[in-house]
């Protein structure tokens, strides 16, 4: 959170490796003397020495300093976090102001209050102008300025008019963007618009945020009567090549990438693309793993004597109308188990059921209906090896294309950008959320219910000026995907909202006010014409026979086959079992058993410290998946609410999100805390726990219990339990 402006003005300077330029920078600023209640901050990005802290101490700057480069764009918001001005001037070291021109920025904004940022009159310290105010980048700009082709037409004429080298650069006016190396920005805008993006790690960092002013209605303003100078030390300049030009070709293709409509059309479309891509790779994989097989085949025949007289193998072309055949069955298959749908893509142990089960279906099928494709028998051996090949070769081209993709996430390229549009207090809760658990490929922008239109926005009554305002604001921000959510002041705007998203064409997701009692097995059910949700029963299903018997199956099974373990730990720990209390179903408590000691055995086999506990799930007062037992001290601070209608379900043997990974990546998730081995939630985490216990009766369905129950056994990480 932004401090309040206090200030007229906060100067920040990002500064790395280049003391002797810092210098002068700050000097010169000592030297404007400007009437304005100013403060100066030195960003400090992976220092070598401490030149810069006692440059900035000698100043009278106050100095942040980062162990390690963070980037220009991110050490840019630290300044803007730290700076108390109502105006932010973002100034290189390398740019030097002269007397005044402080001055009549602030005047220029304070005059102007539409404007977001303004840029000053830059010079080159030969006295040369320097064309700091452009036209915005395209393509084609992109590609003449940042690759060789530019040597080719260099008078072209978008070239000419992106530098505006037409214009005598005299007068006030309203441009695209200016150069970062020394441009001010108005505090409100800054908290409308947000800081720059931090995946610009350096250059266009610029460029995109002054591209977002406009799209926010913000004005960008070239102030002559503001001059400085600027060094300009280009680290993109140079040989073919270098590392600077590398990393400047890459923030133009990013930014390009960021704002370009054919690439907002693509991303629109992105689910469908990834379902055509996986379906590309499991045909060409399908058809490579018969080749193996038949390959793998051949050359058995070759090496084990006799084997090819007895079964001759048979020529590839016997196998011309099989292998088509083959694969779309496979192909259909896999449609027919969801494993082209988008949700299957997160989840790796369901697609590789899901896929086992495709290709055991395909080989009966394949098997069973080869006849109808030749008169020639063919070699069983070659067919069924395909199965398993394929199976492991789909698979395999599956996780490539997922990391492939999580590549370039990692990169901070190809983002869908999801529009929250939220009350103040439920942007500002998800915002903790986003940085809490990651942006899942998001690039969230925020827009609040209470926000109001610009002045500029064309006159109409102030609702219709608000709804038309958000909807070419979604259009111009290249809105992939909407979250709305409810608000009891603004219900006639979400409900207009809701209306115009509908006929968008956009995924859209609508969160109520009472969104904590919905869960997963809602349905939407119409009522006397009224869109309603038909919310689930809670326990429903929870005493049904599949869930009781499978619990029972379960234990039994576990009980026999790990009691050798039981009588091991038993044998080197020497100690027994122990209960300890704990407050279940409802808020009645009961005793968890629990080993009293530690050994090998439960090193190496986390799972077993659950043993005890198995005969409670065989008697039915506990289930495998279930309510985190709490601890009588949590339970007091569980708050009178939670105390007094506590949630109605068993209570659960094996933790839901067993390792910190899930943890960190589950909107549910729930982080542990440290301590011995049987040790507790941390303190801040409880409201966590309590958040899963309200909505586990709600949201409980059997394929999503199996799927955690195995995460919760296959994890190697000691167990946690709720703990005082």
């Amino acid at each position: 959170m932004m401090k309040r402006g206090t200030l007229d003005l906060s100067v920040i300077i990002v500064h790395y490796r280049s003391p002797g330029l810092l210098a002068d920078c700050l000097a010169a600023i000592d030297r404007a003397q400007t009437r304005l209640a100013t403060e100066v901050l030195v960003i400090d990005n992976a220092p070598l020495d401490d030149a810069a802290r006692a440059l900035a101490e000698r100043h009278g700057a106050r100095y942040l300093r980062n162990e390690r480069n963070l980037g220009y764009g991110r050490a840019i918001n630290q300044g803007l976090a730290e700076g108390s001005g109502r105006h932010y001037l973002i100034l290189n070291p390398d740019v030097s102001v002269r007397p005044g021109s402080l001055d009549a920025l602030v005047e220029f904004m304070d005059r102007n209050p539409a404007v977001g940022i303004a840029g000053p009159r830059l010079y080159s310290p030969d006295g040369s102008l320097q064309y700091s105010a452009r036209t915005f980048y395209t393509l084609p700009i992109i590609l003449l300025r940042r690759t060789p082709l530019g040597r080719l037409w260099p008078r072209a004429r978008i070239v000419r008019e992106h530098l505006m080298l037409d214009w005598d650069h005299a007068e006030t006016r309203d441009v695209d963007w200016v150069l970062g190396g020394a441009i001010l920005a108005r505090r409100r805008a800054v908290e409308d618009v947000g800081g720059m993006d931090e995946r610009f790690f350096l250059y266009f960092e610029d460029v995109d945020w002054c591209s977002r002013m406009h799209r926010r209605g913000w004005r960008v303003a070239y102030v002559p009567a503001a001059e400085m100078v600027h060094a300009h030390q280009r680290a993109s300049a140079g040989g073919f090549l270098t590392p600077g030009k590398r990393m400047h070709l890459e923030s133009a293709l990013r930014f390009y990438e960021k704002w370009s409509l054919v690439l907002y059309v693509w991303k629109l479309q992105a689910t469908r693309i990834r379902a055509a891509a996986t379906i590309v790779s499991d045909l060409v994989l399908l058809s490579a793993a018969f080749l193996a097989a038949y390959f793998i085949r051949y050359s058995l025949g070759l090496a084990i004597p006799g084997w090819s007289d007895a079964r001759p193998v048979f020529a590839l072309r016997v196998y011309s109308r099989f292998i088509p055949f083959a694969d779309a069955v496979a192909v259909g298959t896999f449609a027919f188990l969801g494993l082209y749908r988008g949700e299957i893509w997160r989840d790796r142990l369901r697609e590789g059921i899901q896929l086992a089960k495709g290709m055991l279906i395909t080989s009966l099928v394949v098997l069973a209906t080869t006849f109808l494709f030749t008169t020639r028998p063919m070699s069983r051996f070659t067919v069924v090896l395909f199965f398993p090949l394929g199976l492991i070769l789909v698979a395999l081209g599956r996780e490539a294309l997922r990391r492939l993709v999580a590549g370039v996430r990692e990169r901070r390229i190809q983002l869908r950008r999801l529009a929250a549009l939220a009350p103040r207090e439920k942007i500002e809760e998800l915002k903790r959320r986003f940085d809490r658990h990651g942006f899942f490929g998001y690039e969230p922008i925020y827009i609040a219910h209470e926000d109001a239109p610009p002045q500029s926005a064309p006159a109409a009554s102030a609702d219709a000026r608000a709804l038309e305002w958000r909807m070419r604001l979604l259009a111009e921000e290249r809105i992939a995907e909407v979250i709305v959510f409810e608000s009891a002041t603004q219900a006639p705007l979400v409900s207009e909202l809701l209306g115009r998203l509908r006929s968008s064409g956009l995924p859209v997701t609508y969160v109520p006010l009472a969104e904590g009692q919905i869960g997963a097995a809602s349905r939407v059910r119409d009522f006397m014409g009224f869109g309603g949700l038909a919310l689930a029963q809670p326990g429903r299903g929870e005493h049904g026979a599949i869930k009781r018997a499978t619990d029972i199956a379960l234990s039994l099974g576990l009980l026999v086959a790990a009691f050798p373990l039981h009588l091991a730990h038993l044998a080197l720990s020497r100690r027994g079992v122990r209960g300890e209390e704990r407050i279940g179903r409802a808020g009645r408590p009961f005793r968890l058993p629990l080993y009293a000691g530690e050994s090998a055995v439960l090193r190496a086999v986390p799972a077993q410290r659950r043993y005890p506990a198995l005969v409670r799930v065989l008697k039915g007062e506990m289930s495998f998946i279930g309510l985190v037992p709490l601890t009588p001290a949590q339970w007091e601070e569980a708050g009178p609410d939670y105390r007094a209608a506590p949630p109605d379900a068993l209570p659960g043997l094996l933790d839901p999100f067993p390792s910190p990974a899930l943890r960190e990546t589950s909107p549910d998730a729930f982080e542990a805390g440290d301590g011995e081995a049987g040790g507790g939630y941390a303190r801040n985490s409880l409201e966590k726990v309590l958040g899963w216990n309200r909505g586990y009766p709600l949201r409980r369905n059997l394929e999503e219990e199996a799927r955690l129950a195995a995460r919760a056994l296959s994890f190697r990480g000691a167990p946690k339990e709720p703990a005082s």
